[in-house]
């Protein structure tokens, strides 16, 4: 069975995400080393107000701690999508085809690689990813990280 327009949609929109899981990571690494590093914080241009056509005048002491709030809201905004994440794939983790998630979105292997590490044709692998795509939509919808 072919999948409809609107489902290749959904799954190109499910993968965005699943790609998107490590840069997530990442940038929480990135973030908690600007925020317990003052001199780093520094560094962290965002003091100019865009479009209000003149510069605030703040105490070093007082961007810094602006700064500290907005990125301390970037971290649990990005900690609670991988929640979200995490959630939905555990939905799944018994799922036969499981594996194909780890192999494709988080170590980055191509259809070919991942059909020699199966042992099985190029096209069976992208049935498996539509099986396990399947299988996560309605988790990914129950977590709110695509719209109903």
């Amino acid at each position: 069975r072919l999948a409809t327009q609107e489902q290749k949609i959904i799954f190109r929109k499910m993968e965005e995400i699943l790609y998107s899981y490590n840069k997530y990571i990442n940038k929480i690494k990135k973030d908690l080393e600007y925020f317990n590093n003052p001199i780093l914080l520094k560094s962290y241009k965002l003091d100019v107000m865009s479009g209000s056509g003149f510069t605030e005048v703040k105490s070093d002491m007082e961007r810094v701690e602006e700064l500290k709030v907005r990125i301390s809201n970037d971290i649990s905004r990005h900690e609670e999508i991988l929640f979200r994440i995490d959630s939905a794939l555990d939905m799944v983790k018994d799922h036969k085809d499981y594996s194909f998630i780890q192999m494709r979105y988080f170590d980055k292997k191509g259809y070919e690689e991942i059909a020699e590490k199966l042992e099985v044709e190029v096209r069976t692998v992208y049935r498996i990813r539509n099986n396990i795509l399947s299988a996560l939509e309605i988790h990914f919808k129950t977590q709110r990280l695509l719209e109903f």
